[in-house]
């Protein structure tokens, strides 16, 4: 039976510590793609807090990028592709030995936090025994059994994503103009900024894979945008 772990691993033995210690507030997640090949290891990331051109220079400047590339930008967040220095290559390799499931990968200034699903337990520890070697900590915070349904490998939304996207809906978040910031739905909600993005930004993801893969063909007229 498969088996999801939940853990963490410090920015400083990982990626991004000096742009997180320029941008405290800086939240990033990474876009979970199907396959991995070894050219293109984990090359996407959404990133959000701080300007969008301070953003960009911190993450160029950060040593374990060799290149970094925007994609696209939108109201709470943008998307760049990363080409990975050499050491952190490494380190995503090992994470990856198992053939896991990336779920989802978000960091803070405190740490990277994953969630994966692998097939066995043994794999796990393998993981755990392949970053030690090359003195990475890694800190297994929790194991579980899938006990509810996945849409697209993504559980449905959690309870604080749910508090998150309705309280946005309900404050004109999300309308044309914005009847509210991120900064005041925040503080409505009593979170920071940073936490309140990566929730909406999960919810949205998953309300959307959810509609695409499930819901009916019909196109609407686009005059409704």
């Amino acid at each position: 039976m498969s088996v999801i772990a939940e853990f963490t691993i410090p920015t400083e033995q990982f990626a991004l510590s000096d742009a997180f210690d320029a941008i405290p507030n800086m939240a990033v997640e990474i876009e979970r793609m199907v396959a991995h090949p070894a050219n293109r290891i984990l090359p996407y990331i959404w990133v959000c807090g701080g300007t969008a051109t301070i953003v960009e220079e911190e993450l160029r400047a950060d040593p374990t990028t060799v290149a970094v590339t925007k994609l696209t930008e939108i109201p709470y967040g943008s998307l760049y592709r990363v080409e990975w220095s050499d050491e952190t290559k490494t380190t995503v390799e090992d994470v990856l030995k198992s053939d896991p499931v990336i779920l989802t990968g978000t960091a803070a200034k405190e740490g990277w936090d994953f969630q994966m699903r692998f097939e066995h337990r043994d794999h796990i520890s393998k993981l755990q025994a392949d970053l030690t070697h090359h003195d990475v900590t890694v800190e297994l915070k929790r194991l579980h059994t899938p006990e509810t349904p996945t849409v697209d490998g993504q559980f449905l939304l959690t309870a604080k994503q749910r508090v998150a996207l309705n309280a946005a809906l309900d404050a004109g978040y999300f309308e044309v103009p914005r009847k509210t910031n991120l900064s005041e739905l925040a503080e409505q909600l009593d979170i920071s900024q940073q936490a309140l993005s990566k929730r909406l930004r999960r919810a949205h993801r998953t309300v959307s894979r959810h509609i695409l893969t499930t819901g009916p063909d019909e196109i609407l007229d686009d005059r409704q945008d």
